[in-house]
């Protein structure tokens, strides 16, 4: 009877360190998963932290190109507000053909004076 307890007992003891053995394995493959993921998480943070900048960057970028835009809105608005209008390009050829009229009276009038005498 202690003989079968013993073996019994042993038997409990081999299945113990088997089972023991397998959860070391186990163990240490969770632990590799584990690295793997921290890798991975480390990974994902440094991908975040350029994107990040990335961003920021364009972010930056665009607000500089509002910037100029809204310097060449001014720009082209002054420009604008520095041209002739239609009424001003009319009213300066009025001025022009009536100049001209009088150059030409004036012209045939010393003509006329040259041929009399």
């Amino acid at each position: 009877m202690q003989e079968q307890l013993l073996l019994q007992l042993v038997n409990l003891v081999q299945n113990l360190s088997e089972d023991m053995q397998w959860m070391k394995q186990e163990m240490h493959e969770l632990k590799t998963k584990v690295h793997k993921q921290e890798e991975d998480i480390h990974w994902l943070k440094e991908q975040m932290k350029e994107n990040t900048a990335m961003i920021k960057a364009i972010r930056d970028n665009q607000l500089e190109q509002r910037s100029l835009q809204d310097a060449m809105r001014h720009e082209i608005a002054h420009i604008r507000g520095e041209m002739a209008t239609k009424q001003d390009i009319a009213y300066i050829h009025e001025r022009l053909d009536y100049q001209l009229g009088r150059i030409a009276r004036a012209e045939e009038e010393l003509h006329m004076l040259k041929k009399a005498n």
